[in-house]
């Protein structure tokens, strides 16, 4: 039996056997119920809404525009991911395309931190600029706004991150989901706001950004509704054809073939991120404003170097990181970890990467000088941002929205703050997986695949479809990759048969066997390989809720195979030098996992493990030294022989040597004889008092099967032939026989 990761939560409680009722039920399910919201969710000739819907837009418009006329220095303050990278870029050069006197700045991760800097803000005054405009930060700069409205400096902020109590006095917020916003759409990310405000300044959407647009959406994990599904549907459709040289190379560099949701946020996302997490962002949007080739060509590379840097930090923090919660005591409902001199760049994707992992948020901080300061990620139904602001007098500064914050604390600080999101998070999470609804077999075909094609672009808020497969027979199953990381299924159902993988569930290779029968849930997606198109079921969680039967009669060390689980080893009368194991008795609890080393010593006693309701999964030792023992071979004619010898001397003690030699002679040893005159005394052929045997003259006839000792016997010898000789189908279709036998009873 293997559990499934998450709690499966069934959004239709219906088998669904119909295309035309599939895709009603996946608009059911993201609640796009009427017509208008259909055609919306579909067209691809959807009109922006306009973006002086904004309370302050006309008031932003007209200040920049009098800006160009005065030939005023604008400075564009970003931020260093790709949504602030991206938001930097389209701002600027519909600013420079307007011939505006216009600048950007990155801040420095390591140096000055998210958000509005005092250090850098008092340079630009210095320098002249008379507007500074933020782009993807800026709604916590209340310290800053007043300190630019005191040297009157014109501070605009465009943000869409989640505000504190107190607003920053700036000349102008265009932020979609302020209180009091008019703004009709309020999930816009940085750079979507940019591409509003950039719509608003040429009076025309400017298309030529869409793509730049699309990237900073997806990779910030916005709600992929309306305008941001726009975006990203058509910004999609545009990155093949970019008039962005810095993109177009990068796209060559990376080799990416396909552009698509994973294009996106795992080969554009990363390397556009690459520079502010291992350098300075500065360099991100250099590749993309630059019209320079050699300029763009020497900054691709540059940004692939950094991104390899990147990925070597990862893998080795991800390990430390591993290590700390696992040999710990990591009952949390909410993972923190911490180490010193962990690189600050890539803290936000370990965090991620756990939550991945343990289906827990997650937060990973670096020391430096006492002073704690990392990321944090975490699952739907913890909202960070909220969660945060309830250890508001416990962090030193935090900032961010639903999905994902920066934080930064005293180390003295970090106990508080684990109890304290170990208890907010207790009663929230919840460990669901939402399933869109469970697919009929007949319906499964790459013409069902093909048909999901048109709710694309998947993300937010409009998932890829989870579906459900219910009571699949596993007809093969094998490892895949370098590390053997993966497991890729053949699966059958009404004579339907199906191929899965199962990404990173290589290490439960040995748990599952052939003609297990599975519950998987995930999706389905066309794979090309050798020319060759095949219809592919993504699992993403698993389980088999039947009691499974391992056979490993062969293998020497049952360790290398089994790991991570808590194994119960259990011997009837030979322990085979096993450490733990305990002598099997009806009193003994039994545990999830249960090691049978040696032979039960009935078939009634083998019954009674099977159908113990903890255990749930049995692994066969079966270990026999004698299968082939003498008294294997005490058949009817061999104790007839036996019994001529005894009637002979008609009266013996139990050891006597006479009786010892003949038998020997015959081939028979002691135990025999013990098991014989058992047999007897059993039938009445003879009786025994003071140790001393007397047969009987005339004994009334009788079967042998009416003996005890002899019924026991044959048992035992048919239950170590079967246990021990027989091939591995044929001893697990006995064992789950015996399993179901005992189901079928309790119906």
């Amino acid at each position: 039996m293997i559990k499934s990761k998450f709690r499966w939560n069934m959004l239709c409680d219906k088998e669904i056997n119909d295309i035309k009722k599939l895709n009603n039920t996946l608009l059911n399910n993201r609640g796009i119920i009427t017509e208008f919201d259909k055609q919306q969710f579909f067209s691809e000739n959807y009109e922006f809404n306009d973006p002086f819907l904004f309370r302050d837009m006309k008031k932003v418009v007209n200040r920049l525009k009098e800006a160009i006329d005065k030939h005023e220095k604008i400075m564009i303050y970003g931020d260093y991911d790709v949504d602030g990278i991206s938001g930097t870029t389209i701002l600027y050069k519909t600013l420079k395309k307007m011939h505006a006197n216009v600048f950007y700045y990155i801040p420095n991760r390591f140096t000055e931190g998210y958000g509005p800097n005092m250090e850098a803000f008092k340079r630009f005054v210095e320098q002249g600029f008379r507007i500074i405009v933020t782009v993807d930060n800026g709604i916590t700069g209340t310290l800053e706004s007043e300190y630019l409205k005191n040297v009157n400096v014109d501070f605009i902020i465009t943000d869409h991150h989640e505000e504190k109590k107190t607003l920053p006095n700036a000349f102008a917020i265009i932020h979609p989901s302020l209180n009091g916003e008019t703004y009709p759409f309020k999930e816009l990310s940085g750079c979507g706001v940019a591409f509003k405000l950039a719509h608003a300044l040429l009076g025309y959407v400017p298309l030529e950004y869409i793509d730049l647009a699309c990237l900073g959406t997806y990779a910030d994990m916005v709600s992929l509704k309306a305008e941001n599904r726009l975006l990203v549907k058509l910004g999609l459709k545009q990155i093949a054809n970019t008039s962005h040289i810095g993109l177009r190379l990068l796209t060559q560099i990376a080799k990416i073939k396909v552009i698509d949701e994973f294009a996106l946020g795992f080969i554009y996302g990363p390397r556009l991120n690459a520079p502010g997490r291992m350098d300075s962002g500065n360099i991100a949007v250099r590749l993309l404003v630059t019209d320079d080739l050699e300029e763009a060509n020497s900054l691709v590379v540059d940004i692939e170097n950094l991104n390899n840097d990147r990925k070597e930090k990862i893998n080795l923090i991800l390990e430390e990181a591993q290590n700390i919660i696992e040999n710990g005591d990591y009952e949390e409902n909410v993972i923190i970890v911490c180490k010193e001199g962990w690189h600050e760049g890539v803290l936000g994707i370990i965090a991620n990467r756990l939550v991945d992992m343990y289906h827990k948020p997650a937060i990973v901080l670096t020391e430096v000088e006492g002073v704690l300061k990392g990321s944090a990620r975490t699952l739907e139904d913890f909202p960070l941002f909220e969660n945060l602001t309830l250890c508001d007098d416990i962090l030193d500064q935090f900032g961010g929205h639903k999905m994902a914050a920066g934080l930064k604390l005293s180390k003295d600080k970090l106990p508080l703050l684990r109890e304290r999101l170990h208890n907010l998070a207790g009663s929230e999470l919840s460990n669901n997986l939402a399933i869109d609804c469970e697919v009929n077999s007949n319906l499964i075909n790459i013409e069902l695949t093909k048909s999901l094609e048109i709710f694309r672009p998947f993300g937010m808020d409009n998932q890829k479809p989870l579906f459900l497969l219910k009571d699949y027979e596993i007809i093969n199953i094998f490892q895949l990759g370098k590390d053997k990381l993966h497991l890729k299924f053949n699966l059958r159902k009404n004579n339907k048969n199906i191929s899965a993988i199962a990404f990173n569930k290589g290490d439960l290779f040995y748990n599952i066997n052939i003609n297990d029968v599975i519950d998987i849930v995930g999706n389905f997606e066309i794979n090309e390989y050798n020319n060759k198109i095949t219809n592919q079921f993504i699992i993403v969680d698993f389980k088999i809720n039947h009691k499974q039967v391992f056979d490993y009669r062969s293998k020497m060390i049952l360790e290398d195979y089994i790991n991570n689980i808590d194994l119960q080893y259990l011997y009837f009368t030979n322990n085979y030098k096993y450490p733990n194991a305990k002598l099997y008795s009806n009193q003994l609890i039994l545990k999830e996992n249960v090691v049978l080393i040696d032979i039960p010593n009935s078939l009634s006693e083998l019954e009674q493990i099977l159908h113990n309701s903890n255990t749930k999964n049995f692994y066969l030792l079966f270990k026999c030294d004698d299968v082939f023992s003498d008294e294997s071979f005490l058949t009817r004619k061999k104790l007839g022989e036996i019994y001529k010898i005894y009637k002979r001397k008609q009266r013996f003690k139990m050891n006597d040597p006479n009786i010892e030699s003949e038998l020997s002679k015959l081939g028979f040893n002691k135990k025999i004889q013990i098991l014989s005159i058992n047999v007897f005394f059993e039938l009445n052929f003879v009786i025994i008092e003071d140790n001393i045997i007397k047969f009987i003259a005339s004994p009334e006839k009788r079967q042998l099967t009416e003996s005890k000792t002899f019924r026991q016997l044959v048992e035992q010898v048919e239950l170590k032939e079967k246990l021990v000789l027989s091939t591995s189908l044929e001893l697990k279709e006995m064992i789950n026989n015996l399993i179901n036998l005992e189901a079928e009873n309790e119906n």
